[in-house]
């Protein structure tokens, strides 16, 4: 599991090695100080990697632009 911080959003990539030796990976976008258990969206790459690192790095690149059009979209929560 690798992590990240994008402003209030917390960015989390997770990969799975297929059955056919190629690499899958998802990320997922939650509130980084106060997410709930439906509070987040996990999308899941359609493509395949050779190897874990290229993964990591592609969900991880989209799983930023992901949290960074939410900071842009979204107006910052105060309590």
């Amino acid at each position: 599991m690798h992590r990240r911080t994008v402003g209030q959003y917390s960015v989390e990539v997770r990969t799975l090695k297929a059955p056919t030796g190629l690499w899958k990976a998802a990320y997922i976008v939650e509130p980084a100080g106060h997410g709930g258990p439906r509070d987040f969206v996990m999308i899941t790459l359609l493509e395949n990697f050779d190897d874990e690192r290229s993964a990591v790095d592609a969900a991880m690149e989209k799983g930023v632009r992901h949290a960074d059009w939410l900071q842009e979209a979204r107006p910052v929560c105060r309590d």
